[in-house]
């Protein structure tokens, strides 16, 4: 199964991306109604349920989640993919359970653009479930979900209820048991003001910031839909990095809470004054553009290479020349640094090359240019600019250029073969 060639330019689509993060991020609702049946069903359609089910042979727990209609007595049943029985599904489902199919991400690969797409645009972690919703059932009453989402209608028909936004909610907190007790987190979002009834019909999308109460409804018709999940970095973890760049340097930071603290109410005060030492410590030593770099360093990484049959373009390397046209693999983070020891590096997936100074110039050409000619590298002669590119390429940032050519060159082999 090939990616379907989807991306968050063309999911908000008459809307432009800048738009939708000035007027819409984290602030309100936007629903796009598209008159395209179809649009999704290459993503993921009722046909790929039980394909999915039945091939997915790993995964967590929660992998697929199988919940009653509310208001009955049954509670969720959790598999996980390779403990799944389909002809329980099949048999759930008809008698009005939802069907969750959670981290398609990791395990579909028609989603794979439109993740790293979105991906690269926030530069958050991207997830996708599926809810498969029978005629006449709620999968989940109302409730905010910790993290943005964008709702895809693939198939059928569901009403949506969004209520008034009280507050941006955030995941990631290690201490959110001890902060928020369980029983005060249990919020009862039911009397906030209604702010809209939507019905989303198959080509629609809905975005929902996270902290918005919502709940929908598959009322008339069985419904299909995918949510497409965005956790973004935070400013709280911003100064997490900050903290954890500075412990180098910073060795206050570095030592232990007194021990036995939980117990003897007497070391509060020891561990006051350290508490006021350590900050200065950590003031001294606080840099923005190291925590920075620290972050940028962190979402390459995370981003990852994406699955578009590279080792072909290794296998291809002998015939790179100087008149070759080369770019940069789609949705991939490229970053420049340097000069820095006498060293330039560009990083890029989970990867990077570390060359002399004299490299700063192409490395900046390549990060600001997707499509090149070999022979227009900048500071380089005619082997280097060869021998950086054929680099580039067998490490995962650049592959040779689909020209018509090229492409026409490629389905001649597969006909021949």
């Amino acid at each position: 199964m090939e990616p379907v060639n989807l991306s968050f330019a063309d999911l908000i689509r008459p809307l432009k991306p800048e738009t939708f993060l000035d007027d819409y991020w984290e602030k309100k609702y936007l629903h796009i109604s598209h008159q395209s049946g179809q649009r999704f069903e290459d993503l993921f359609s009722l046909r790929d349920v039980d394909r999915w089910l039945l091939c997915v042979r790993s995964g967590m727990p929660d992998s697929i989640l199988l919940t009653a209609p509310q208001g009955s007595e049954s509670g969720t049943e959790r598999f996980r993919p390779q403990d799944s029985v389909v002809d329980h599904v099949y048999e759930t489902f008809s008698k009005g359970h939802s069907v969750v199919l959670n981290y398609l991400e990791d395990s579909w690969p028609p989603l794979a653009k439109l993740v790293r797409s979105l991906n690269e645009a926030f530069a958050a972690q991207v997830g996708v479930n599926v809810y498969l919703t029978p005629k006449g059932s709620q999968t989940f009453p109302v409730h905010v979900d910790e993290h943005d989402v964008f709702v895809l209608q693939a198939q059928g028909e569901k009403i949506w209820r969004l209520y008034e936004m009280q507050e941006l909610t955030v995941m990631r907190r290690d201490y959110k048991a001890d902060l928020f007790p369980a029983e005060e987190a249990k919020k009862d979002f039911s009397g906030a003001p209604l702010l809209a009834e939507l019905r989303l019909q198959p080509g629609d999308v809905l975005y929902v910031p996270r902290g918005m109460p919502h709940c929908a409804i598959a009322r008339d018709t069985t419904s299909l839909h995918l949510t497409v999940s965005v956790t973004p970095l935070y400013w709280f973890d911003f100064l997490k990095a900050a903290v954890e760049q500075t412990l180098a340097a910073a060795p206050e930071l570095r030592k232990s809470l007194p021990p036995g603290f939980v117990q003897r109410p007497e070391l509060a005060e020891v561990m006051r004054a350290q508490f006021d030492q350590v900050q200065r410590d950590f003031q001294s030593h606080l840099s923005f553009d190291d925590t920075l770099d620290v972050l940028k360093r962190n979402r390459v990484r995370k981003h990852g290479f994406g699955p578009d049959g590279h080792f072909s373009q290794i296998n291809d390397l002998e015939g790179l020349d100087i008149e070759s046209m080369v770019e940069r693999r789609d949705n991939l983070f490229c970053v420049v640094e340097g000069p820095k020891d006498n060293f330039s590096y560009i990083r890029f997936g989970t990867r990077h090359v570390r060359g002399p100074v004299r490299l700063q110039r192409a490395m900046e050409f390549i990060r600001d240019h997707p499509r090149f000619k070999v022979a227009d590298l900048p500071g380089l002669d005619d082997q280097g600019k060869q021998v950086l590119v054929r680099r580039l390429i067998r490490e995962g940032l650049l592959r040779f250029a689909e020209t018509p050519v090229r492409a026409g060159r490629l389905e001649l082999v597969a006909q021949s073969a």
